[in-house]
């Protein structure tokens, strides 16, 4: 009995944050095109279980977020054109991210990139005059961090 009534929960929950999630509306001021200066990225591989290396560069990182929730952007030399952008569930004054681009597979960010594929997120905090953001390694449990970075918005 316990069971099913944590099944239920479970199933009200998602059900609840899917359509509370369908009607957010990006915000104005979010959308638009937005540019980083030079950051350093770290690629992080795991050649041998629990023995990581770690492979650094710097690249600019460019986005455009459209008012339909979707995203198009370069991070150094890879491209996404399929990225979505939604709101955090979290509470932003605590997490700091107000907001989440999926980013999809990436390839090779800088030369020497070991990783040719890899799935990414960009993590938005509250917008600012500008907005501090951090890549993610968006493939296993503990979303290592790649970069911090500083968005500025282009006036068009």
């Amino acid at each position: 009995m316990n069971r099913f009534i944590i099944l239920i929960l479970l199933v009200s929950t998602t059900t609840l944050s899917c359509v509370s999630s369908s009607k957010w509306v990006v915000p104005t001021e979010l959308i638009g095109k937005w540019n980083t200066q030079p950051h350093k990225i770290t690629v992080r591989t795991e050649p041998k279980w629990m023995k990581f290396e770690f492979t650094s560069d710097s690249a600019v990182v460019s986005i455009q977020i459209n008012d339909n929730k979707t995203v198009i952007g370069n991070i150094g030399s890879a491209s996404f054109s399929n990225g979505t952008v939604s709101q955090n569930t979290g509470d932003p004054s605590v997490t700091g991210i107000a907001y989440i681009i999926k980013c999809g597979k990436i390839g090779k960010i800088f030369e020497t990139d070991p990783l040719e594929n890899k799935e990414v997120e960009i993590w938005l905090s509250p917008i600012e005059n500008n907005m501090k953001a951090e890549i993610r390694y968006a493939e296993s449990g503990d979303k290592f961090p790649m970069a911090g970075l500083i968005f500025e918005k282009v006036v068009q």
